[in-house]
């Protein structure tokens, strides 16, 4: 009985020596709070924007380029459809400059400020888009 005793007690004191020994425990990875349900951080703020920016700077490439080409059509064309060519290519190419300087004030706002001119920047987008598909449908 006396044995049986101690084996427990034995027991006991391993027991707690090893919760209490901070030597054994592995080291916890560093766990970032959640934010507020809600609430973007700045660097997710700043990712989003660059991506945006970058995918509406080769979008607006894309359409500089089909703006190009509807200009060189227009100079092929015959004197009666050139001059009404022209003066449509001249409209997207004043849709084209609002998309642009909208893109600039974009990419030089402030991470609070940004989604109102994206919002802006979508709207000058969308203008162009939609003129140079009609174009495209309707090229006089």
């Amino acid at each position: 009985m006396k044995r049986s005793w101690s084996i427990i007690g034995l027991a006991l004191v391993a027991a707690l020596a090893g919760v209490s020994c901070d030597k054994f425990k592995q080291p916890q990875p560093e766990i970032k709070p959640p934010a507020a349900s809600g609430q973007v951080s700045a660097e997710d703020k700043e990712r989003e924007r660059g991506e945006f920016t970058q995918s509406a700077r080769k979008e607006l490439d894309d359409l500089k380029a089909a703006i190009a080409g509807f200009k060189e059509k227009a100079e092929a064309s015959s004197d009666q459809t050139k001059a009404k060519l022209r003066e449509e290519v001249k409209k997207l190419e004043a849709d084209l400059a609002e998309a642009e300087q909208r893109l600039t004030e974009l990419t030089t706002s402030t991470l609070e400020s940004w989604g109102q001119f994206k919002e802006s920047f979508s709207r000058s987008l969308d203008k162009l888009k939609s003129g140079v598909e009609s174009f495209r449908k309707n090229p006089v």
